[in-house]
């Protein structure tokens, strides 16, 4: 027993202790295997947070893609429903989530020029506070 102890290239084993072939086949130590679930943590929040930034941007590239004739129309359809929902008597008391989401929506429009920017500047601010 104790020459293949010192074949396998360790120390002979003790007299009362059995020799471990295997020794080196251990898994990995308890610290290895959280460095493992934390790197993996952090590739799948990342992953998420990829996914999340994509997502963020997809109203903004669904405009992006929409011929010029069809951006103005959306622009104009959109800025008049604002124009008789949020403005006036009932200015954007009445429905002012919906005001400010039209509001956001018309800030993505290159085609919301200053007396636009005027005109949604209520319905932002009260989304703000």
């Amino acid at each position: 027993m104790r020459l293949m102890g010192m074949m396998a290239g360790g120390p002979p084993p003790e007299d009362g202790e059995e020799e471990n072939v295997f020794s080196r086949a251990r898994g990995p130590s308890p610290a290895e295997k959280q460095t493992r679930k934390a790197v993996l943590v952090g590739l799948v929040l990342l992953l998420l947070a990829g996914i999340w930034l994509y997502l963020q941007g997809g109203e903004n590239r669904a405009l992006n893609a929409l011929s010029p004739a069809q951006r103005a129309s959306l622009f104009q359809e959109t800025r008049d429903s604002f124009r008789e929902m949020c403005m006036g008597d009932a200015g954007t008391t009445r429905f002012p989530k919906r005001c400010a989401q039209m509001a956001d929506f018309l800030t993505r429009f290159t085609e919301c020029d200053t007396a636009c920017q005027r005109e949604i500047a209520p319905a932002l601010q009260r989304s703000m506070r």
